[in-house]
This record gives C-alpha cells, sequence and structure tokens, in this order.
C-alpha cells in the first residue's frame, strides 16, 4: 500500500496477518510454520481480506478528482465537463473523370490517399455518368486523431486499390479544402486539469472562464484561449493552436460553439480570432562545466520555457526566467549575444496585449 498518498481506507497486510495468527492461536489452533496446510489456508484468507480492503479503497478513490482516472474520471464530470473526444479529420476534394460511355458509381467507403500511409474514405457515393465531368466529394480520415489534419488544399491523391470501381475513370484527385477536425481523445491529465479549472460548472458562456472553457472543449489542437470584452455585448475570443492546426477550421467551429443561443448570453455578440504573434530572438550564450548532464538541462530549460512563454494569451515576455531557468540548470555564465530582439527592439520585461502572444526562437551556443 503506497502511505504517501490520500486513502480512505488504511490496511497493512502483516498487520492483518499477525492479528489473525494471535486469533488463531487464542482459539485453540496450533503454533504454525511455513507450509503447513492450516498456514496456507490462513494465507489465502488474508489475501481475500487485503483485496477486499484494497477495491473498497480504490473505489472511494475513483469517486475523487484527484485519484479518478479513465471512464471514472468521465463518470464524476457527467454532464458538467465532457470530455474531448478523438474524431476523424475531413476535407474534400475534386475528381476530375474522362468521358468513358459507361456509368459507374465510387461507392462510399472507397479508399484514396496521397501517401500510402493515411488513408481517406469517400463519405457518400460518387456517380460517373460516362462523360467528362469534375465533382467535389467529401472526404473522411481512416484513423482518428490529428494525424489526418496533414493534408493540404492542391495535395495530389490516388486510389488505395487501383482496381476498384470507378478508378479508370478518374485522371486526377486533388483535395480541395484541407483537411480538419480530427482530435486526439483528451488524456486524463488534461481532462481534469480543465474539470479542476472550471469547477465542474456548465460549460455556457457568460463570464470570461466560461467562454474561454467553452472554446478550449471545442478541439484538443486549443493550446490557450482567452476572452476580452471588446465593447457592450461584444466579446472578443483569442485562440492558440498547436503548429500545423487548420486555424479556419477551428476558428470556425469555435464560433460555432460559442455563438449557441443555448450557449451565449442572448445580448453578446461573439467574434473569434487568433491570438497575434509578438515576435522575440534570443541567442543565448553560455559558460558551463560542458558536462552532457548540464548541457540537457539546460537545453530542457529552454524548452520548458518556450512552452511556458509561448503558449498563453497576454503573458507578458519576460527573458529573465529564461535567464534564471539556465543558471539553475547548471550554468556559470549566460548573456544575450547580438541579434537578441524582442518585436525589433530590447531584450527586456515587457508587457503584450490582451488579444496577442509572445512566439520566438532561442538559439543556444557554448562559450568555448
Amino acid at each position: 500500500m503506497d502511505n504517501t498518498e490520500l486513502h480512505y481506507v488504511t490496511y497493512d497486510p502483516d498487520a492483518i496477518w499477525d492479528e489473525m495468527i494471535v486469533n488463531y492461536v487464542e482459539e485453540g489452533g496450533d503454533i504454525l510454520y511455513p507450509g503447513d496446510e492450516k498456514e496456507m489456508l490462513l494465507r489465502s484468507v488474508q489475501a481475500d481480506i487485503t483485496q477486499v480492503l484494497a477495491g473498497v479503497d480504490n473505489a472511494l478513490r475513483m469517486m475523487t478528482l484527484r485519484y479518478a482516472v479513465g471512464d471514472y474520471l468521465d463518470v464524476y464530470a457527467d454532464g458538467k465537463v465532457a470530455r474531448i473526444q478523438a474524431s476523424p479529420a475531413k476535407a474534400t476534394v475534386t475528381l476530375t473523370a474522362i468521358a468513358t460511355g459507361e456509368s459507374v458509381t465510387i461507392e462510399a467507403g472507397t479508399a484514396i490517399t496521397a501517401d500510402g500511409v493515411v488513408f481517406y474514405d469517400f463519405t457518400e457515393d460518387i456517380v460517373l455518368t460516362g462523360n467528362a465531368q469534375t465533382l467535389t466529394a467529401e472526404i473522411v480520415c481512416e484513423r482518428e486523431g490529428t494525424i489526418g489534419n496533414g493534408l493540404v488544399t492542391g495535395t495530389e491523391m490516388v486510389f488505395a486499390k487501383p482496381g476498384a470501381d470507378g478508378a479508370s475513370a478518374i485522371s486526377s484527385i486533388v483535395v480541395a479544402t484541407d483537411a480538419s477536425g480530427g482530435n486526439n481523445k483528451e488524456d486524463d491529465e488534461a481532462y481534469r486539469e480543465r474539470i479542476r479549472e472550471h469547477g465542474l460548472m456548465p460549460v455556457t458562456t457568460g463570464t470570461e472562464s466560461l467562454y474561454e472553457s467553452a472554446a478550449k472543449a471545442v478541439s484538443s489542437q486549443i493550446l490557450d484561449a482567452h476572452a476580452i470584452k471588446l465593447s457592450a455585448g461584444t466579446v472578443g475570443v483569442y485562440l492558440i493552436l498547436e503548429e500545423g492546426a487548420s486555424s479556419v477550421a477551428i476558428i470556425a467551429d469555435v464560433t460555432a460553439a460559442l455563438s449557441a443561443e443555448t450557449v451565449r448570453p442572448l445580448t453578446d455578440t461573439v467574434s473569434v480570432a487568433l491570438a497575434t504573434d509578438v515576435t522575440y530572438t534570443l541567442k543565448v550564450k553560455y559558460a558551463c562545466d560542458g558536462s552532457s548532464a548540464v548541457t540537457s538541462a539546460i537545453a530542457q530549460a529552454v524548452t520548458d520555457y518556450q512552452k511556458w512563454q509561448d503558449e498563453t494569451i497576454g503573458r507578458a515576455f519576460n527573458p529573465d526566467r529564461l535567464m534564471a531557468a539556465i543558471y539553475q540548470a547548471g550554468a556559470t555564465r549566460v548573456i544575450w549575444d547580438t541579434g537578441s530582439a524582442f518585436d525589433g527592439g530590447t531584450v527586456e520585461y515587457t508587457e503584450i496585449d490582451e488579444d496577442e502572444r509572445c512566439k520566438g526562437t532561442i538559439t543556444l551556443t557554448e562559450i568555448t
């Protein structure tokens, strides 16, 4: 039993065994030795008791936000904050058919691919008349998750099986709109944090935090959302997305989610946009003892700083935090090299607007 965590039923298997032996002897039992049949029977009873206590303790822990996992976490937040579910990406393609003189149907579910790794299926039957024609069709990725979002406009695709019905009549398949909407299932820790952040309140808007909660619930590719009162009855919601995410599709989805009459106050008008990037370049020169452990720790400090700095809207630019982290990682000297700048100016602590986020590059050079 792990005594470093909170438990609702505490037990010690050794103490249970000691008490069982005392009771057994007091009731007239003989002294038992390892391997004795009676000793083996009592050991099995001890195991059963321990298992029951562990099961009760675990059941009680699964009823709490801190310890619930998997389906238990979903049950904990049932009807309050929904987990972001995995979903496949969708796109549209333009098919160009040649004249064959024969009508043929490309059935829904027929697979096409751009790279032979990720496959997309047509969502509906496509009827070719036998004449030269151009058609637009919707496709959906066979795999759920963000992997399907990588398909961009203009990409040429081919049939997964060249002999599929209608394949010989198609001269080209070109992506007409970027693939979007693919989400990975939200993991327990990210979901737990959203539940904790929004206090199990229904995800309807009105307050700043609830607009942000409803926006983040749209896609696992939204790293941060920040709501601002632009004027009386007008709310601006600004987003930071993962690299490679389709901003057009996600902005449209968030706008739809926040504009529903069942979600927003009747008097509110909502606009959604990406946060404006305020760029920085940090060229860091540092000295250290040269050990691989220190070098690795310094690189990790930079990674952690960029995540902290770049993935929150409205967070002031704070290069002092990075310098301190590099020193704490084991550097003996840290300086900003020539070429370092924030928004084209001096590298120093700087406040930014509520609809902006800092985004930049950091390069490391060891002083030799």
